[in-house]
């Protein structure tokens, strides 16, 4: 990669102060680096994880198996570590380590290795890459087969491994635990030495089945995904006829992930049914997030598959009245949609996943629109009946359990998604708001009062912003927000550096007004050397006292500085306290298939803030102010919110949305006192 291709060079000496400038870290690569997160933790048991005698020699994956009498439970791992987060997956099998198989308890895993980003070592078979399959002992490998490289985004592999565990080990209850980036919907993975190959969710079912078929079991007892936002309804609609049970996170999870010691619980022999065990994985999630500091926007659930028939048909109703829904009620829906809690969320609109949790989509849409109360009402007390248990943070406290997928209008539909075929109920709620929008884009579009133009003051805590709503306009209004940039003398370009939720009122005589605040504030991020100035999306809880921020940035290792690989999108999510106090910071990376996973950065790689550049002619892009970078020493990283100098002239814009998608914006420049 050309670090400097999609760099641009401004001079924003005049706009938002001189940005400082060191040497050009490109310029020497140095041996990757990695930062293995699970090394203190499990320290201890990586001294003590060590062969017997008894591995096979041949690499057939039936040719490990249990020669103790059936078990009370088998739990199979497919761990999809070939990716950045192989030092993760190391750590947790030392995890599973901790718990081990016994005479009770079968844990068989398949782990598949990157070659480059951990050499860590598991016992005696070492830093090894490609796939082996172990059988984990209490801190030793009792049995384990080298299976050269395998491409864990096959389903065929899938199907393999579930059936070679369940004939080979077999027991009263089995699990299937599936391990990597995940994204909801579209599935988890990739596997990136098998060319970029992903698990899809249609895939997960179709190796899930064949395995079990192969295996002669009729169906798992658990089925989890240690992954980011795979909580979603329609991977429990894909699960339905394969588990009883399902664990999964709505949220992104960090690096860290499950806590595979809770295991323990299975060695007893004590009848552990598979809603203790997936109580006992969630509550120990959350402990094990607690340690890491993590715990403040986490979510994991516990779905009884077998009563999902009940949630199917409440949306089944709630899809029949949106079938005929009118424009107040698809206004209701879409505000409900804006208000709800988002998962997986990207100031740049392209990545986001669109996953919102139902349950508070269903309680939003019950108190904006009286009519549909009782379907509404009717899906969350289905709801309430499947999801068995669930946890999360206090940014997350409003999670039920399951999101749905549910783009803000037709432009952001991802057409994969009729890949699943029909989902229950939701697919004719999609299509109803969809088909509702376009009636509403062929008869008008909501729009700003150009003749009143904004109105604005100032106050001790910074600029207030108002826009009247054209009449007529504001009853189709779904989300409101202000931006905030400077200007590039350059070439006239609106340099926008951040966004906030604004708030709209709609009048009796349909016209509407907007307001919107900005604090004067632009975030920068420092590596000690340099600085940059970075986009800040900002919400504010006001039950928590909450600040909640997400940093669209660009990340490039080492080894990708002079090829023309394109930028890895990042989102550092961070959480304030009340007093400004940074409570969590996570970097998460969107992979080109739209995978999500915590960031394993080299330190020696160059992180690059960006900002979103509005040109003359409406077009806009994200780009970097930078052409040096930072260094991606993400601990070392230092965050701050600089306020503006006196006399700035700053460019503030109101912005509305419709059910429709359509947008009106209404804008001017401002000079600061």
């Amino acid at each position: 990669m050309q670090i400097r291709a999609r760099s641009l060079a401004l001079t924003l000496t005049l706009a938002l102060g001189a940005i400082a400038c060191g040497g050009d870290p490109v310029a020497d690569e140095t041996e990757k680096i990695v930062e293995d997160a699970e090394q203190e933790r499990s320290g201890e048991a990586a001294t003590e994880f060590d062969d017997d005698d008894s591995a096979p020699a041949d690499d057939d994956i039936a040719s490990i198996s249990n020669d103790n009498e059936e078990a009370n439970w088998t739990v199979l791992v497919y761990v999809m570590g070939d990716n950045d987060l192989e030092p993760f997956a190391v750590g947790d099998i030392f995890e599973m380590a901790e718990a081990g198989s016994n005479e009770h308890l079968n844990i068989v895993t398949l782990i598949d290795r990157h070659p480059g980003y951990a050499d860590d070592e598991i016992g005696t078979l070492g830093n090894f890459e490609g796939t082996q399959l172990i059988h984990v002992g209490k801190e030793e490998i009792l049995q384990s087969v080298d299976l050269g490289e395998l491409n864990t985004g096959s389903a065929d592999e899938l199907a393999g491994f579930v059936a070679a565990g369940i004939q080979q080990f077999p027991a009263d209850r089995y699990a299937l635990i599936i391990w990597d980036h995940g994204a909801g919907w579209p599935g988890m993975g990739p596997d990136e030495t098998d060319g970029e190959d992903i698990l899809t969710l249609p895939e997960m079912g179709e190796g899930i089945t064949k395995g079990l078929e192969a295996a002669g079991v009729e169906r798992l007892d658990l089925i989890g995904f240690d992954a980011c936002l795979m909580g979603t309804f329609e991977v429990a609609h894909a699960m339905r006829d394969v588990a009883d049970v399902m664990v999964a996170s709505e949220e992104l999870e960090p690096g860290h992930g499950w806590d595979f010691s809770s295991l323990e619980i299975l060695r007893s022999g004590d009848d552990v049914s598979a809603v203790e065990l997936a109580t006992t994985i969630v509550d120990t999630y959350e402990a094990h997030a607690k340690d890491f500091g993590t715990a403040f926007d986490i979510t994991l659930s516990a779905v009884d598959l077998t009563k999902l028939g009940e949630l199917d048909a409440a949306l089944r109703e709630l899809g029949d009245v949106m079938e005929f829904a009118d424009s107040a009620l698809l206004a209701a829906l879409g505000s409900a949609r804006q208000d709800s809690l988002a998962f997986g969320d990207s100031p740049d609109p392209s990545l986001a996943t669109n996953a919102v949790d139902l349950g508070v989509l269903m309680n939003e849409l019950s108190e904006n629109n009286i009519s549909v109360r009782p379907e509404a009402d009717a899906v969350l007390g289905a709801l309430e009946t499947v999801v068995i248990h669930e946890i999360s943070g206090i940014a997350t406290s409003k999670a039920t359990g399951l999101s749905v997928y549910f783009p803000p209008s037709s432009d952001y539909f991802d057409g994969d998604y009729f890949d699943l075929g029909e989902v229950p109920g939701w697919s004719k709620v999609l299509n109803s708001y969809f088909d509702g929008g376009s009636r509403l884009a062929s008869t008008g579009t909501v729009a700003f009062d150009e003749e009143i133009g904004i109105e604005y003051f100032f106050d001790d805590s910074g600029i207030n912003v108002f826009g009247t709503v054209i009449e007529g306009g504001s009853n189709s209004i779904v989300s409101a927000e202000i931006l905030y940039g400077v200007i590039d003398d350059s070439d006239g370009s609106i340099i926008f550096i951040g966004e906030e939720p604004a708030d709209y009122t709609s009048f009796g005589d349909g016209t509407g007004e907007v307001y919107g605040f900005y604090d004067l504030t632009a975030l920068t991020l420092s590596d000690g050397i340099d600085t940059d100035y970075a986009y800040l999306d900002m919400e504010f809880d006001e039950e928590s006292g909450f600040l909640f921020f997400d940093v669209p940035l660009w990340y490039v290792p080492p080894e990708e500085f002079d090829t023309d690989d394109p930028y890895h999108d990042l989102v550092l999510a961070l959480t304030l306290d009340a007093e400004g106090n940074i409570v969590s910071e996570v970097y998460y990376e969107f992979t080109d298939d739209g995978m999500i996973g915590e960031l394993s950065a080299d330190p020696d790689g160059l992180i690059f803030p960006i900002v979103l550049n509005e040109y003359p002619d409406g077009t806009a892009e994200w780009l970097t102010l930078s052409e040096v970078g930072l260094y991606a020493d993400l601990p070392n990283l230092v965050y701050d919110l600089e306020p503006l100098d006196p006399g700035l002239e700053i460019y503030v814009e109101l912005v509305i949305t419709d059910y429709a998608g359509n947008v009106s914006a209404q804008g001017g420049f401002v000079a600061l006192p």
